[in-house]
């Protein structure tokens, strides 16, 4: 492997050197056929899904779009007996003014809770909606921005940059 990495430093050190001229288009079409030359000779290496013979099923290499990503609960599954351990208190439906609003959703969807305020969150595209997941009652929303919304989280303020009774801020990216 050294051997080759110090091959092609020597490969792109004499392309650059012999492909400059004083012509910016020609620089760039040098540079491109560089490039395509490099992408070439990277590609002629094995994958890592390759060198560790890994045969997705399905040819799927992404967790968590096969079903065996997740656990099924039975007894003789490894993670059943944790599940075991586990049991529904009590379910709280998603506030019904929300349901109409996933046949607008265009391309992302997300939820999550706020433990430390007691209000559970749902994204969907650019707008985030926020409750009180103890009941379903008091639904907030937001949707005055344009970009859809990738991270949502929870955190207090520096002290002294808000009013006192600013006790969390909402952040969004």
């Amino acid at each position: 492997i050294l051997h080759s990495f110090q091959m092609l430093e020597n490969t792109l050190n004499s392309s650059v050197m012999a492909g400059a001229t004083d012509e910016p288009a020609a620089d760039l079409d040098a540079a491109g056929r560089m490039l395509e030359r490099h992408i070439a000779y990277d590609s002629s290496f094995p994958t890592l899904v390759d060198k560790l013979q890994i045969i997705p099923k399905g040819g799927v290499t992404v967790s968590g779009l096969a079903e065996s990503d997740y656990p099924g609960g039975s007894a003789s599954s490894g993670t059943g007996a944790v599940l075991r351990h586990l049991h529904t208190m009590r379910k709280v439906p998603l506030p019904k003014e929300l349901l109409h609003h996933f046949q607008h959703m265009q391309c992302n969807c997300m939820m999550g809770l706020f433990p430390e305020i007691g209000r559970a969150w749902l994204t969907i595209d650019s707008a985030i909606y926020v409750w009180m997941y103890r009941d379903g009652s008091d639904l907030a929303y937001f949707d005055g921005l344009h970009d859809t919304i990738l991270a949502v989280g929870l955190m207090k303020p520096k002290v002294g940059v808000f009013k006192p009774y600013i006790e969390h801020l909402l952040v969004l990216t």
